[in-house]
């Protein structure tokens, strides 16, 4: 039992004191820089450890530690209106609905960012 805490004690270690991929300066300079690369108006979305996914709308404030976003609801009849990254004012579109996400920057696995332009698909059914 005591080898088992040991062995958990040094991943620990390590793994605290590996540079993240994510952390503020992440949220606050690179992400900014690699949308604007692209051009246009990119989607956004960031994946977490525990397997949910967000829309990002943009980045609220950075703090050691975590980062607070403004995400998207996303419902699966209107996924493909694809709401963009940093859209606001007269782009964003009406009634769009957004929360909070605080997210540790350890939890975060990837993030995602699709420059494709907005597709706007006839949906099957009665209007």
């Amino acid at each position: 039992m005591a080898c088992d805490e040991d062995i958990a004690a040094t991943r620990l270690a390590s793994t605290s004191s590996t540079p993240r991929m994510f952390d503020a300066d992440y949220f606050t300079t690179r992400l900014r820089r690699e949308t604007d690369a692209l051009g246009g108006d990119p989607i956004v979305e960031i994946s977490l450890l525990n397997g949910h996914a967000h829309r990002i709308r943009s980045v609220l404030d950075v703090h050691d530690g975590y980062v607070v976003l403004e995400a998207y609801y996303i419902k699966g009849d209107l996924a493909h209106q694809r709401p963009r990254f940093a859209v606001t004012g007269a782009g964003a579109a009406e009634g769009e609905s957004t929360f909070r996400v605080i997210a540790a920057y350890e939890s975060i696995c990837a993030v995602t960012i699709d420059p494709s332009p907005t597709q706007v698909r006839a949906r099957p059914g009665f209007a």
